[in-house]
Protein backbone atom coordinates (compact mmCIF):
# COMPACT_ATOMS: atom_id res chain seq x y z
CA UNK A 1 0.00 0.00 0.00
CA UNK A 2 2.94 2.74 0.87
CA UNK A 3 4.51 1.74 -2.41
CA UNK A 4 1.06 2.46 -4.26
CA UNK A 5 0.96 5.77 -2.58
CA UNK A 6 4.55 6.67 -3.16
CA UNK A 7 4.29 5.80 -6.79
CA UNK A 8 0.96 7.82 -7.07
CA UNK A 9 2.81 10.93 -5.39
CA UNK A 10 6.40 10.71 -7.54
CA UNK A 11 3.96 10.46 -11.40
CA UNK A 12 1.90 13.07 -9.81
CA UNK A 13 4.77 15.29 -9.45
CA UNK A 14 5.90 14.25 -12.78
CA UNK A 15 2.78 15.19 -14.25
CA UNK A 16 3.35 18.65 -12.50
CA UNK A 17 6.35 18.85 -13.95
CA UNK A 18 5.67 18.29 -17.21
CA UNK A 19 3.01 20.48 -17.39
CA UNK A 20 5.13 23.63 -15.70
CA UNK A 21 7.73 22.79 -18.37
CA UNK A 22 5.08 22.69 -21.39
CA UNK A 23 3.83 25.83 -19.73
CA UNK A 24 7.35 27.37 -19.25
CA UNK A 25 7.60 26.64 -22.70
CA UNK A 26 4.99 27.38 -24.25
CA UNK A 27 5.17 31.29 -22.80
CA UNK A 28 8.70 31.87 -23.66
CA UNK A 29 8.23 30.62 -27.29
CA UNK A 30 5.79 34.01 -27.72
CA UNK A 31 8.22 36.32 -25.28
CA UNK A 32 11.79 34.99 -27.26
CA UNK A 33 12.65 37.17 -30.05
CA UNK A 34 15.11 35.43 -32.33
CA UNK A 35 13.51 32.40 -33.99
CA UNK A 36 16.29 29.84 -32.60
CA UNK A 37 15.33 30.84 -29.12
CA UNK A 38 11.54 30.08 -30.28
CA UNK A 39 12.39 27.32 -31.81
CA UNK A 40 14.36 25.86 -28.59
CA UNK A 41 11.65 27.01 -26.55
CA UNK A 42 8.82 24.60 -28.08
CA UNK A 43 11.24 21.58 -29.13
CA UNK A 44 13.48 21.41 -26.38
CA UNK A 45 11.13 22.79 -23.40
CA UNK A 46 7.41 22.49 -24.11
CA UNK A 47 7.79 19.16 -26.75
CA UNK A 48 9.63 17.40 -23.86
CA UNK A 49 6.92 18.77 -21.19
CA UNK A 50 3.98 17.62 -22.93
CA UNK A 51 5.47 13.82 -23.18
CA UNK A 52 6.15 13.95 -20.03
CA UNK A 53 2.57 15.11 -18.84
CA UNK A 54 1.04 12.51 -21.26
CA UNK A 55 3.28 9.33 -20.23
CA UNK A 56 2.75 10.66 -16.48
CA UNK A 57 -1.24 11.32 -16.69
CA UNK A 58 -1.23 7.39 -17.96
CA UNK A 59 0.64 5.99 -15.77
CA UNK A 60 -1.19 7.54 -13.12
CA UNK A 61 -4.37 6.39 -15.10
CA UNK A 62 -3.47 3.15 -15.06
CA UNK A 63 -2.36 3.35 -11.43
CA UNK A 64 -5.82 4.74 -9.88
CA UNK A 65 -7.91 2.79 -12.59
CA UNK A 66 -9.35 5.17 -14.72
CA UNK A 67 -10.62 4.96 -17.89
CA UNK A 68 -9.09 6.92 -20.99
CA UNK A 69 -11.93 6.92 -22.71
CA UNK A 70 -13.42 9.54 -19.91
CA UNK A 71 -14.38 13.11 -20.82
CA UNK A 72 -11.32 14.51 -18.60
CA UNK A 73 -8.76 12.11 -19.80
CA UNK A 74 -9.63 11.90 -23.43
CA UNK A 75 -10.57 15.19 -24.03
CA UNK A 76 -7.18 16.53 -22.49
CA UNK A 77 -5.32 14.72 -25.12
CA UNK A 78 -7.22 16.06 -27.62
CA UNK A 79 -7.05 19.22 -26.57
CA UNK A 80 -3.45 19.37 -25.12
CA UNK A 81 -2.53 18.11 -28.81
CA UNK A 82 -4.43 20.64 -30.63
CA UNK A 83 -2.51 23.27 -28.36
CA UNK A 84 0.75 21.75 -29.54
CA UNK A 85 0.12 21.45 -32.97
CA UNK A 86 -0.97 25.22 -32.66
CA UNK A 87 2.52 25.91 -30.78
CA UNK A 88 4.21 24.14 -33.17
CA UNK A 89 2.26 26.11 -36.22
CA UNK A 90 3.33 29.39 -34.50
CA UNK A 91 6.81 28.68 -34.15
CA UNK A 92 8.33 30.51 -37.86
CA UNK A 93 5.27 32.41 -38.25
CA UNK A 94 5.03 36.41 -36.63
CA UNK A 95 3.32 36.35 -33.45
CA UNK A 96 -0.10 37.45 -33.20
CA UNK A 97 -3.17 37.73 -30.83
CA UNK A 98 -4.90 34.77 -32.58
CA UNK A 99 -1.41 32.51 -32.46
CA UNK A 100 -1.81 33.24 -28.41
CA UNK A 101 -5.28 32.45 -27.94
CA UNK A 102 -5.06 29.49 -30.31
CA UNK A 103 -2.77 27.73 -28.02
CA UNK A 104 -3.55 29.25 -25.11
CA UNK A 105 -7.50 28.29 -25.24
CA UNK A 106 -7.19 24.78 -25.34
CA UNK A 107 -4.17 24.78 -22.99
CA UNK A 108 -6.61 26.05 -20.28
CA UNK A 109 -9.71 24.00 -21.37
CA UNK A 110 -7.24 21.05 -20.99
CA UNK A 111 -6.57 22.35 -17.45
CA UNK A 112 -9.81 22.88 -16.33
CA UNK A 113 -10.22 19.00 -17.42
CA UNK A 114 -7.40 17.82 -15.40
CA UNK A 115 -8.86 19.75 -11.97
CA UNK A 116 -12.33 19.00 -12.80
CA UNK A 117 -12.59 15.56 -14.32
CA UNK A 118 -15.67 15.70 -16.04
CA UNK A 119 -17.42 12.34 -17.03
CA UNK A 120 -19.24 11.52 -19.62
CA UNK A 121 -22.16 10.34 -17.23
CA UNK A 122 -22.28 14.24 -15.75
CA UNK A 123 -22.79 15.10 -19.14
CA UNK A 124 -24.96 12.70 -21.09
CA UNK A 125 -28.74 12.06 -19.66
Amino acid sequence: MLRCMMAYRVLHVLKFLGVALLAGGTIASFVAHAPAERRLAVHGVASPGLLLTWVAGYLLALTLGVGLRELWTSGGLVLSFAAHLALLGSVNRKRSAAAVAGVSVPLFLTLLLMVFRPTWSQVLP
